[in-house]
């Protein structure tokens, strides 16, 4: 899962880049050029990291379980099924399964031609020749075509979805861990589980402001926004990326 930790650090440079031009921009200008909806754009680009972050982990994570390479979540004591086996993806890939299913003699043939080559089938062979073969084909359609398949179904799943609050970042990491996600953060940045709560659930209604109310303070004068300034979004982004890499340490 080390590429998703990867795309969220440049995510957050390009974040940190906008916040020097915009501290560039304020020290050659005057107070008539306002630029702080750099700082702005600033915010909600370092929480749609987090997002992101928080979308392929999960994605990687279900394919690392449907690979072996990972443990399944445990069944918790309220439910029959983890997170993970209740997880419903439409039948586009069992679509692909049947097929080859309905064909399999056909399907096997090409296989089996392309790794050993066409002179490999016309010569006679013995069943411990073949079953090592066969059990190599079966394993590279498991993990290249079903994979591709079932990121795609994965994918479509979790892009109705935000993951940027406390809830539903947790909500989501569930599919592929147990662990107590918001205990364990709050453990490794040093502080209260509330308090990392609140303060996420802040950055994010500030981002919310932002990007659906034009940051608009309606107890003000008309176009009148929220005050904002570097600190503020120095800060949020700091802590934005304390949790995403507790949460990929935890993970």
């Amino acid at each position: 899962m080390q590429s998703a930790i990867d795309q969220f650090r440049i995510s957050i440079g390009r974040v940190r880049d906008l916040i020097a031009l915009h501290n560039s921009l304020k020290a050659q200008s005057t107070n008539v050029l306002d630029v702080s909806d750099i700082l702005r754009s600033a915010l909600v680009l370092a929480v749609s990291a987090l997002d992101y972050y928080v979308h392929e982990v999960v994605t990687l994570g279900m394919l690392e379980i449907y690979r072996g390479q990972r443990p399944e979540p445990r069944v918790t004591a309220n439910t029959t099924q983890s997170a993970f086996d209740r997880f419903q993806v439409s039948l586009g890939t069992a679509r692909q399964d049947r097929i080859i299913a309905l064909d399999i003699e056909s399907w096997l043939e090409d296989e089996v031609q392309q790794i050993k080559g066409e002179e490999f089938l016309t010569q006679p062979q013995t069943l411990s020749t073949l079953i090592p073969v066969i059990s190599q084909t079966l394993s590279n359609k498991l993990n290249e075509e079903n994979i591709v398949l079932l990121k795609n179904e994965i994918q479509a799943k979790l892009r109705k979805d935000s993951y940027q609050t406390p809830d539903n970042i947790a909500s989501s990491i569930r599919l592929i861990s147990d662990k107590d996600l918001w205990k364990e953060v709050a453990n490794l940045i040093g502080r209260k589980t509330k308090d990392i709560k609140a303060d996420l659930n802040a950055i994010v209604g500030r981002r919310n402001k932002i990007a659906h109310e034009a940051d608009i303070n309606p107890a003000f004068n008309i176009g009148d926004r929220w005050p904002i300034d570097d600190n503020l979004v120095n800060d949020a982004v700091t802590f934005i990326e304390q949790v995403v890499e507790s949460i990929d340490q935890i993970l």
